[in-house]
């Protein structure tokens, strides 16, 4: 059995366009990263009804960023007790005088803060449960909490969905695990000193 040239033809075009509708970050850095960086990744804030997503994606994020840029990421146990000390909870808000104490805790020279917007799944009108997941980041210097870079990112499953539900997304974790690559994968290009660049970064966006 043979199929129709025009059914083919919509095939092969979902193929080569699967995943192509999937949005990017949204991301901003003024200028590359240099020296070396002892990075301490601090659980989100959580703006949703998970209560088990700030340390998810705080363990996916620590285990992500040496692979994706040449930084050190402070053990999360170290962050876990020197956090266990702090009263301030809202960790996407930390001001200065406090990013520069919990920065001299943890023997780091930045820290990774931000919020988790959305982590779930949405009910669709024949029944089906779609994945969601809405991030906001941010990369602050110790001392001074100067702000390197930030970005924000928003997924859907079916963002990248196409003919047959090829480039559909099915489970959160997958979900969660992808859209934190596509938004560390914009962090500032790391330069130690006296070296040229050492991995090329997504050029930032300001939001």
């Amino acid at each position: 059995m043979t199929f129709p040239r025009s059914l083919a033809a919509a095939v092969a075009a979902a193929l080569l366009t699967a995943g192509c509708g999937t949005p990017s970050p949204r991301a901003y850095f003024s200028e590359p990263m240099g020296g070396k960086w002892r990075i301490a990744v601090i659980p989100p804030t959580n703006y949703t009804e998970d209560s088990t997503a700030p340390d998810r994606v705080a363990a996916v994020i620590a285990s992500e960023l040496p692979r994706i840029r040449p930084v050190e990421v402070v053990d999360p146990g170290v962050v876990e007790d020197v956090l266990s000390h702090e009263p301030w909870l809202l960790t996407d808000r930390i001001p200065p005088d406090l990013v520069d104490k919990l920065g001299e805790a943890m023997g780091a020279n930045a820290l990774l803060v931000g919020s988790v917007l959305a982590n779930g799944y949405r009910q669709e009108a024949w029944g089906e449960s779609v994945p969601e997941f809405a991030v906001s980041l941010r990369l602050l210097e110790v001392p001074g909490g100067k702000l390197i870079w930030s970005a924000s990112h928003s997924r859907d499953g079916s963002d990248g969905e196409t003919l047959f539900g090829i480039g559909r997304v099915s489970t959160l974790e997958q979900l969660v695990s992808l859209s934190l690559e596509e938004v560390l994968d914009t962090l500032p290009p790391v330069a130690e000193a006296g070296n040229t660049v050492t991995t090329a970064g997504s050029q930032g966006e300001k939001p």
